[in-house]
């Protein structure tokens, strides 16, 4: 069953970050329960677009969250200080989101893994950039598994690989790149679970959220494991249920019947 990651609570949205400025916590609770009613196994928090002010909302706003829902907190910033404090103050195990590559963040963050054994997102991504083939992902992506397997108590079952998703409007064969390497970090990592951040691939095109669903199916079909995506999209669990069910994925039938019995209109 694909792992949902509920995006939502992340203020480069405006209303979201005006509720972390004025501390509404009515408003940022409530979005937090809809992600989790909507099937959601974590909740991405991000508050990277207020700076300095990023550590102290995010002290405050976990155990607020973590009091009305049963959801780990994916902690997303790539500030290790404001890292640090969501999982100081986290109950249980949260998600760490995210490594990158790159030797100085993998410096200053193999110690938070160490310290708090978080679950954790490794973005493939180093100074060299993006890669540029599949062949690239499966080489980038190993230099840093090994890393994580030798400098922390990590597992293969702690571990979401993320390929990167890039905006087709700016590289066509961004989606292709995309799948092909998805084919190719399955076969050489096995164990190892896949993640896309689904609203990438839109970034700068007209219709979004169809560019977006259809781009998910394509990902479920090609056994991805993990998305971090708006579970509250009307059509989102629709294609989750549906793509799963046509890709005979372990239990989907059981839930596709269940949904189409759920009171959806006949087509």
């Amino acid at each position: 069953m694909l792992i949902i990651i509920g995006e939502l609570l992340n203020s480069s949205r405006r209303p979201v970050e005006e509720a972390f400025l004025q501390k509404d916590e009515g408003y940022l609770v409530e979005l937090a329960m809809e992600q989790e009613r909507a099937g959601c196994s974590y909740l991405d928090l991000n508050a990277s677009t207020l700076l300095n002010r990023e550590s102290e909302i995010l002290t405050w706003i976990i155990p607020i969250v973590q009091e009305r829902t049963s959801l780990p907190i994916s902690i997303d910033s790539a500030s290790p200080a404001a890292l640090e404090s969501g999982l100081r103050v986290h109950r249980g195990r949260a998600l760490l989101n995210s490594l990158p590559g790159k030797q100085r963040e993998l410096e200053e963050i193999i110690p938070l893994i160490c310290d708090y054994r978080p679950q954790v997102i490794v973005s493939c991504l180093d100074e060299s950039g993006f890669p540029e083939t599949p062949d690239q992902m499966v080489s980038l992506a190993g230099k840093i598994l090994n890393r994580l397997f030798s400098q922390t108590p990590l597992g293969k079952d702690d571990i979401f690989l993320d390929l990167l998703a890039r905006p087709l409007a700016v590289r066509p064969e961004a989606g292709r790149l995309f799948l092909e390497s998805l084919l190719l970090v399955r076969k050489e990592f096995p164990g190892i679970k896949t993640l896309a951040g689904l609203s990438n691939i839109s970034y700068g095109l007209p219709r979004r959220r169809v560019v977006n669903l259809t781009f998910l199916s394509n990902l479920i079909g090609h056994g991805l494991d993990a998305v971090i995506a708006d579970p509250l999209h009307p059509d989102f669990q629709a294609t989750v249920v549906v793509s799963e069910f046509l890709n005979n994925r372990p239990g989907a039938r059981e839930r596709f019947l269940a949904w189409a019995r759920s009171g959806q209109k006949e087509d």
